[in-house]
């Protein structure tokens, strides 16, 4: 079973998101082995939120301590605990006995911001914070001490709040918001190429996929896709050419072949004869009808829809009556307006009422059906098509019967015309059994002005 694919740029965050796990685990294993060896000493990393719970107002406006519990559990664990507190209105709260190196700086507190001190020697004394806080009674500056460890604990939770949450936390947004799409960005030409492969059609063959927008690692494939499409389109030009050659090469033997039974005396030879060079005549045609719907760049014009059904119709009917069946046409007597190639729409209703002759029966009525809506039907009253074989008679060469006459090339070419001119075709059972074509178009905005059938 082949492996499922996964996605480029998927691969590419998680790798990248893999690579920044590594480096901030290294630098944090580094940082942490550099300042533990130096026996550093670290404040509690939530004392100063501890003594700003603590804080009210007093009944005259000052402030006082009123110790909640968790102040209570941290002065016990930490009995040199000292603070200094200023609020806004210059008021201050001291408790505890404040080292003599920080008693001058007790007059600088209105100016002091954020600030970490750390002794080095036990039982770290001098080991000091100073923190902006809110409080209860407002913003508050806390200068505390006596709370510090040399413990690993401590020092763990110092880097998470100082170094590691500052760096982490925008790295993570960096990482998972905007690095995929950044990725997602720097591929987007390989997403325009996939949507440009989706556009190729092989009645296209010119198109190519634009390299320009993809990553020079992805060139070389896209090159070597535009070079297989150009080795395709030689093989198909090729193929054209061989088609129209060999169709007008055998004009003249047929021609020749049909002059000469002419000459021969008239029965039933004579008759089957004809009929199997004028199939043969039909299938050189349409081969040729194949090869010119490949270059065919005429711009369209209005044709009566109508009008044409009755031209067509008219022309092939005393061959219809001949093979044993009846022909009548349904159309109204208004112009129904479609843009198209008036020789290849005929061409469209002359394989349909063929096809009927063909796979008809041999008795029964073939109708031709133009509606208003520029819908084009023909039906006949053999013995249909099975369900299974409808999506598949309209492949080439593809016959019912291989005992079939006809190469199964008529159904193939109506279909390449009727895309050709942005309609679609189907087929079902009619309503007292045998096959039901319908052509749908586009019904034209163009005037009637110029309008034609041949």
């Amino acid at each position: 079973m082949a492996k499922k694919g996964r996605s480029l740029a998927t691969q590419l965050v998680w790798r990248v998101i893999l690579v920044q796990i590594a480096i901030v685990a290294s630098a944090i294993v580094t940082f942490t082995y550099l300042m533990y060896r130096d026996d550093v000493s670290y404040m509690d990393d939530q004392i100063t939120s501890i003594i700003a719970d603590s804080l009210h107002t007093g009944d005259h406006g000052q402030l006082k301590l009123v110790p909640t519990n968790k102040f209570e559990e941290t002065a016990k664990s930490f009995p040199a605990l000292w603070f200094v507190v200023e609020d806004e209105k210059g008021q201050r709260l001291v408790y505890g006995d404040m080292p003599d190196a920080y008693r001058s700086l007790v007059a600088a507190l209105p100016h002091l911001q954020h600030a970490d001190i750390h002794d080095r020697s036990a039982p770290y004394a001098l080991t000091m914070r100073t923190e902006r806080v809110r409080a209860t009674v407002g913003p508050v500056l806390v200068m505390a001490g006596g709370a510090a460890t040399g413990s690993l604990g401590a020092m763990l939770l110092f880097i998470a709040h100082y170094i590691l949450w500052p760096i982490l936390l925008p790295l993570v947004v960096v990482t998972f918001v905007v690095l995929p799409w950044l990725v997602r960005r720097a591929i987007s030409g390989v997403q325009d190429v996939a949507n440009q492969s989706q556009m190729i059609d092989i009645d296209e063959r010119g198109m190519r996929l634009e390299d320009k927008a993809v990553p020079l690692e992805l060139r070389p494939l896209v090159q070597s896709f535009n070079a297989a499409l150009e080795r395709l389109q030689e093989g198909y030009d090729a193929r054209d050419r061989f088609l129209a050659s060999a169709a007008h090469e055998l004009r003249m033997p047929i021609a020749v072949l049909d002059a000469r039974i002419e000459t021969l005396t008239t029965g039933v030879t004579r008759l089957r004869l004809r009929g199997d060079v004028a199939r043969l005549a039909n299938l050189g045609e349409q081969l040729l009808d194949l090869q010119r719907l490949g270059k065919q760049h005429s711009a369209f014009i209005a044709i009566d829809l109508a009008a044409l059904a009755r031209e067509v119709t008219s022309d092939v009917a005393p061959l219809v009556v001949d093979a044993g069946y009846e022909i009548a046409l349904n159309a109204p007597e208004k112009p129904v307006m479609i843009a198209g190639d008036s020789l290849a729409l005929s061409r469209v209703l002359t394989n349909l009422i063929q096809n009927a002759v063909a796979h008809g029966g041999g008795k029964g009525l073939i109708s031709v059906d133009v509606e208003t809506s520029g819908t084009l039907g023909v039906r006949d009253e053999g013995p249909g098509i099975p369900p299974e074989d409808r999506s598949r008679i309209f492949e080439p060469f593809h016959r019912l019967r291989q005992s079939a006459i006809g190469a199964g090339l008529g159904l193939h070419l109506v279909r390449e015309i009727v895309t050709l001119h942005g309609g679609r075709i189907d087929v079902t059972e009619a309503a007292g059994g045998g096959a039901w074509f319908r052509v749908r178009f586009r019904q034209s905005p163009l005037p009637l002005v110029g309008s034609g059938t041949r």
